[in-house]
This record gives structure tokens, C-alpha cells and sequence, in this order.
């Protein structure tokens, strides 16, 4: 059994330092059988990034040449450098990421930007690749977290 065990705040946003930094609630769950807590992000977060889903999307797709204009509005210093390392995450890992998406993105795509443009392809939103790697591989997109694994 599960039960909500609470909530804790998470900046909703990059923010420079004169900006009013907003906050998101996030649930926190118990497993009565285990004793553990964990969270349930909102499909529109990343773990452990304050970027949004769908910006760090609107870039990676801007970088890798799907669409031409720039996310809107632009992005201010703190949030472009927050999808600059995005980014390069996303690149050191595109090795592990063609082994878990299989046959779903092309096997031969090596650099960063065309494996993007094969990942959308077959996933329309980072939401959706975010779940398919968390349910099936238990890793992330741009990192590979301890949270992700099941217990031992």
C-alpha cells in the first residue's frame, strides 16, 4: 500500500537573481510494505533540473535544427545555461540512450543532433521519452540517478 506522505517545494523556474523565484509542490509518497519515500514529478519536470519539459525541449529541438526560432520568451542567463549543460549531457550519453531506445531511434546516428531529431521521431514530447526510460530502463534522459532504481 501507498499513502501520500506529504509535499515539498521545488523552484518552478530558472531564475536570475532579481527575480521572484517561484515554487512548485511536489507529492511525496509512502510504501507501507517497504518503508520508503519517494516522489512523483509532474510530467513537465525533469529530475533534479528546474527546466521545464517543454523549453528544454523547444531548445534541444532549436539546436538540432527541427525548428528555427528560438524558444519564447528567450531564455534569460541562469535558464541558458541550465539547457547549454542539458545539452551537453544529452551528448555524453547518447550512446547509452541508443541502447535503450533500441529499434525506436536509428542505430547508426552517433553525433548528438541528428539522434535528437531520430528521438523525436518516435516520441513527441521529453515527457513521453522521460516515461518510456524510466518504466522500462530506469534511467533518466540526461543523467542516470540512484532514485530511479528499484529497491534492493
Amino acid at each position: 500500500m501507498v499513502h501520500l506522505h506529504g509535499t515539498y517545494e521545488r523552484y518552478a523556474d530558472p531564475a536570475d537573481s532579481k527575480e521572484k523565484e517561484e515554487v512548485e509542490r511536489i507529492q511525496r509518497y509512502l510504501c507501507c510494505p517497504c518503508g520508503r519515500t519517494f516522489s512523483v514529478l509532474p510530467s513537465h519536470r525533469l529530475p533534479y533540473r528546474p527546466i521545464r519539459a517543454e523549453r528544454l525541449q523547444g531548445d534541444f529541438d532549436q539546436r538540432a535544427g527541427i525548428q528555427t526560432q528560438g524558444l519564447d520568451p528567450p531564455p534569460r542567463d541562469v535558464e541558458a545555461g541550465c539547457l547549454r549543460r542539458a545539452w551537453s549531457a544529452l551528448t555524453a550519453r547518447v550512446k547509452t540512450l541508443q541502447e535503450a531506445f533500441g529499434q525506436l531511434v536509428s542505430s547508426t546516428v552517433a553525433e548528438v543532433a541528428p539522434f535528437w531529431v531520430s528521438l523525436r521521431q518516435s516520441f513527441d514530447s521529453v515527457s513521453k521519452m522521460l516515461c518510456f526510460l524510466s518504466r522500462h530502463h530506469q534511467i533518466s534522459l540526461l543523467r542516470h540517478y540512484c532514485c530511479l532504481r528499484p529497491p534492493e
